[in-house]
């Protein structure tokens, strides 16, 4: 199971932006003897907050598609069953990351929004079982209409069956401090708890502004929370694109020294030859 906040963030007022935070838990949910759900853990490190890169290009002299006319990122998010979602990212990816039109030209964000959702819906519809359930979540800076928007996917109808047919696009744009949108399990409960805490006043090392970032992460330590937990992932979408963080931890806590996290990872033991990762991190 899941659990993602997005979320606007203007604690720099100069610089507003779309802020995300999720948990990175995968876990499988089982009958007891006595006919109730349990939820099992499988990985602590699945990755499910992305970035989604769209590439277009336009023709060169030789009539070759190689001129660059347009490239941004934007997160993509989801919440549900693992193997759809990443599997719609994957899918989504190399056809967005590879448009072609014959002159320069730069997508809406509104545009994009619309081949993902005709995209889930077509390929999507065959394979919906119980169990397979997701919802998705695309967010962004949109270049052409120059402001934050979130995309939000999830299963609105139902067969006579009860199995979900056809995914809703809800479009949340104009964005302002305290709007979120959470994608994931307990989302009523969890939803009431951003809203109070939004509603509420800062405290020190909680400030409202990353406020769905801590309640997040409070779940994600609590040992009786089995379907969310593993470690907190965090990005940042603003006019630049989609970045992903690392965590900034301590080594040992009530100690200065500290190391850089993704998933749970140290990244200072591994490099790229002479390279190395360069996620900037955050407590």
């Amino acid at each position: 199971m899941t659990a993602i906040a997005i979320w606007f963030n203007d604690e720099n007022p100069d610089n507003p932006c779309l802020w995300v935070a999720g948990d990175s838990r995968v876990s499988q949910k089982e009958k007891t003897d006595t006919g109730n759900d349990k939820y099992s853990r499988l990985i602590d490190d699945a990755v499910k907050i992305l970035t989604l890169p769209v590439v277009c290009k336009y023709p060169d002299e030789n009539r070759c598609y190689s001129k660059i006319s347009h490239y941004h990122t934007y997160g993509y998010c989801f919440a549900g069953s693992t193997l759809f979602g990443q599997n719609s990212f994957l899918a989504l990816m190399p056809l967005l990351s590879n448009l072609v039109a014959d002159q320069p030209y730069t997508p809406s964000m509104e545009d994009i929004a619309e081949f993902i959702s005709k995209y889930l819906n077509r390929v999507f519809e065959e394979y919906m079982n119980p169990g397979s359930e997701f919802e998705v979540a695309l967010f962004g800076w949109c270049p052409i209409q120059n402001k934050y928007y979130i995309f939000h996917y999830h299963h609105h109808e139902k067969d006579k069956k009860g199995i979900y047919f056809i995914f809703k696009k809800e479009i949340f744009t104009d964005l302002k401090k305290k709007d979120f949108v959470y994608l994931g399990c307990d989302k009523n409960n969890i939803c009431l708890k951003i809203q109070a805490a939004f509603n509420g006043d800062d405290i020190p090392g909680r400030p409202l502004s990353r406020i769905p970032q801590h309640i997040i992460q409070d779940y994600i330590q609590d040992p009786n929370e089995p379907k969310i937990g593993g470690d907190l992932q965090l990005g940042i979408a603003n006019q630049y694109g989609f970045k992903p963080f690392s965590i900034c931890k301590p080594r040992v806590i009530g100690k200065p020294e500290a190391y850089l996290s993704y998933l749970g990872y140290d990244l200072h033991q591994d490099n790229v030859g002479d390279a190395r990762v360069g996620l900037t991190g955050m407590s």
